[in-house]
């Protein structure tokens, strides 16, 4: 399997629907192998490559990447690709499996031996939860995971323990953001076990508006009855960002109009922009092209997000800066 890092989105991404607030789903199994120590407590980079190569030979049809042999430039671009965590990158033994499309991406040696990812762009947590559940059962035949008949799979985060699921799902939400009202949704949904994070997961910023909503517990409930709950409250959330959004076209239009079209000469004549302005200005394009205030052909939010990212604007033979890198693509693109 040729697999090129250097391009900047992942085959499975250019299937977007571009809807107005899904922008992907994922389901991510933790799992421990019952015969090692966790991760964190490894007692040489020896157990780590050891588990590396017990899981390649349990999953012969994926690519290994092993992040040893990789500079630091190659692995921050599998972050922005979503294919390894940020916490993945900082191991000493670690590695990524992943398949031709990098739908399914399996982190070796994080928090826990293994964690197994099915990545989508649509709302189909149930199909994503089969994916993983095959990949799952493969590793399953050839090592015997930590488990308690009472507890569960035996994880090193607590908040893991039980069935080891992390559902999530990826939500582009700039009439909420725009109107302050995430903090009371993140602390209202918090009460029900689940949680707001940025794009990366935990302790990650929000970037363009897009915030990652999960379960934080796994103990307890079934992976269904998780995905279930899960999927309701995604439905409640669009359903008030949807509101919001008609609210901007009765209410605020004159104002929502020039917040756009103003986002969008910053992005047509910039010199410089940062990360996070160019983020906040494409989420806002996106708003204007969902409620038909401007119209770009062929505009692709995920794609463009993950493009002007800095590990994909760093070049040894261009002296300009990546702020300088990054206006520069921007205005490629929109002129």
């Amino acid at each position: 399997m040729n697999h090129d890092l250097s391009h900047y989105i992942s085959k499975w991404m250019t299937r977007a629907n571009d809807l107005p607030v899904v922008m992907s789903s994922r389901i991510r199994l933790a799992r421990n192998i019952q015969k090692y120590v966790h991760p964190l407590m490894y007692p040489s980079e020896e157990m780590g490559f050891s588990i590396i190569n017990d899981i390649q030979d349990a999953l012969p049809s994926l690519k290994l990447l092993r992040l040893d042999t990789m500079d630091q430039q190659s692995k921050l671009k599998l972050v922005a690709k979503h294919l390894v965590s940020p916490s993945l990158i900082k191991q000493p033994a670690s590695a990524v499996m992943v398949n031709e499309d990098e739908s399914i991406s399996v982190m070796l040696n994080e928090e826990d031996h293994v964690r197994i990812q099915a990545m989508d762009t649509d709302l189909v947590l149930e199909e994503l939860f089969e994916k993983a559940s095959d990949i799952d059962d493969l590793i399953d035949e050839k090592v015997d995971y930590s488990y308690d008949e009472q507890l569960g799979y035996l994880t090193t985060c607590p908040t893991n323990i039980g069935t080891g699921l992390r559902a999530s799902v990826m939500l582009h939400l700039p009439g909420l953001s725009i109107m302050n009202r995430m903090n009371r949704i993140a602390q209202t949904i918090n009460r029900f076990g689940f949680t707001i994070r940025g794009i990366y997961g935990e302790g990650s910023k929000v970037y363009g508006h897009m915030y990652q909503v999960s379960n934080q517990l796994t103990l307890g409930k079934s992976e269904r009855e998780i995905i279930r709950n899960l999927n309701d409250l995604i439905h409640q959330i669009i359903n008030e960002e949807m509101q919001v959004r008609a609210r901007f076209e009765t209410d605020n239009y004159v104002e929502t109009l020039d917040r756009i079209n103003r986002s969008l000469g910053i992005l047509k004549y910039s010199h410089l922009i940062s990360m996070e302005e160019a983020s906040f200005r494409l989420s806002e394009i996106k708003l204007g092209i969902d409620l038909g205030y401007i119209n770009i052909e062929n505009f692709r939010f995920n794609e463009l997000m993950v493009s002007v990212q800095s590990p994909f604007l760093i070049d040894d033979e261009d002296e300009r800066s990546i702020d300088e890198k990054r206006a520069s693509v921007l205005r490629s693109y929109f002129n």
